[in-house]
């Protein structure tokens, strides 16, 4: 195997990514692992754009030219939305400054890098809405009387129940999802190792049922609730995996339905929430549900313009109450909704 140019500098990603992060500022692991994602984004900006193999890649790379040229990279070839290529440099900021106060970046390069300006972001609106007549229609397009296509149809239809972020799906053990006897929750750590216990719907409940037993046979809470096999070993399913399959059911869907949105993990999120505030559930409910931290930033969905609540409106009129067949609109009930929120039921 050939040598590590540059030892000292993976050295300090190791003890970035393990020790200064977890340790010493006490980050949740979903912060850890988006800061390793913009370091294997960056990694990946080299060696196909800038032709440096992984083994050759030094310190001096970690200058504000190449991670200025990243960051355009970000939309230009992978289509990021200037939100996520703000958080991206917000990453490679706080790693450069480790670097610099382990004496191994130069200071004037740490402050060159410091003074790329993030992108100014709109007011967020909703820009894409799924009803629940659409989620249904998504939810029928897997075969789930094959393996594939049931774990396919799970995972979609956690995502839209839970209306958590992916990457807390992704994250989620075996352990972490309860059954009852009417319906289940999924208890989470969210942004700032925020705890909440999200309730499911009793057909979700019956999907996980039926899920593990193909993909959890042995019953082990610790294993990923979604994973991968490569050479008889279990990983976590990654963004990437969980992106191939939303892209599956937008290809069909638009071949049924043309006008079909794009789909991402974070648009189920949205219309599970708006969902929840149209069926008239309080906002500060829903943001409990979701785990915001602040309300305002759940008041995306009281804020959406005029002519997209007219839009949704007249779309959700048209539309079954629910998604779920066996779902009661428990969120009616204020107390019952508090309880399982916040884990006393």
């Amino acid at each position: 195997m050939n040598k590590i140019k540059d030892p000292k500098l993976f050295s300090n990603i190791k003890a970035f990514l393990t020790v200064y992060l977890s340790r010493v500022r006490a980050r949740s692991p979903h912060t850890i692992q988006a800061h390793k994602d913009a370091l294997n984004l960056f990694i990946l900006f080299l060696k196909t754009v800038k032709s440096i193999e992984i083994r050759k890649i030094t310190t001096a790379d970690f200058n504000s030219e190449n991670i200025l040229a990243y960051l355009e990279w970000l939309q230009s070839d992978r289509g990021c939305a200037d939100s996520t290529r703000n958080q991206r440099l917000m990453s490679m900021r706080v790693f450069c400054k480790y670097l610099a106060n382990e004496d191994i970046l130069a200071f004037n390069e740490y402050t060159k890098v410091q003074d790329i300006e993030r992108i100014p972001v709109p007011e967020r609106l909703l820009d894409d809405i799924l009803t629940i007549d659409d989620v249904k229609f998504l939810l029928e397009l897997p075969d789930v009387m094959s393996t594939i296509g049931l774990r396919d149809c799970f995972y979609i239809t956690l995502l839209y129940d839970t209306g958590c972020r992916n990457d807390e799906i992704l994250s989620l053990k075996l352990g972490d999802i309860e059954q009852g006897k009417e319906g289940g929750c999924v208890k989470v750590i969210g942004k700032g190792r925020k705890f909440r216990a999200t309730p499911l719907s009793k057909d979700v409940v019956n999907m996980f049922q039926q899920y593990i037993k193909l993909f959890h046979t042995e019953q082990n809470p610790q294993k990923h609730l979604f994973y991968i096999k490569r050479k008889g070993l279990c990983t976590s399913m990654s963004p990437d995996n969980a992106a191939r399959i939303l892209c599956k059911y937008e290809m069909i869907a638009k071949s049924l339905q043309p006008n079909f949105p794009h789909l991402y993990p974070h648009l189920f999120r949205h219309a599970r929430a708006l969902h929840l505030y149209q069926a008239g559930m309080p906002l500060a409910l829903v943001a409990e549900w979701l785990g915001h931290s602040q309300l305002e930033t759940t008041l995306i969905y009281a804020h959406a313009d005029t002519e997209m609540k007219r839009i949704a409106a007249e779309k959700v009129s048209k539309s079954k109450p629910s998604v779920f067949t066996d779902e009661q609109f428990m969120f009616q009930d204020d107390d019952t909704v508090i309880k399982k929120l916040y884990g006393l039921e």
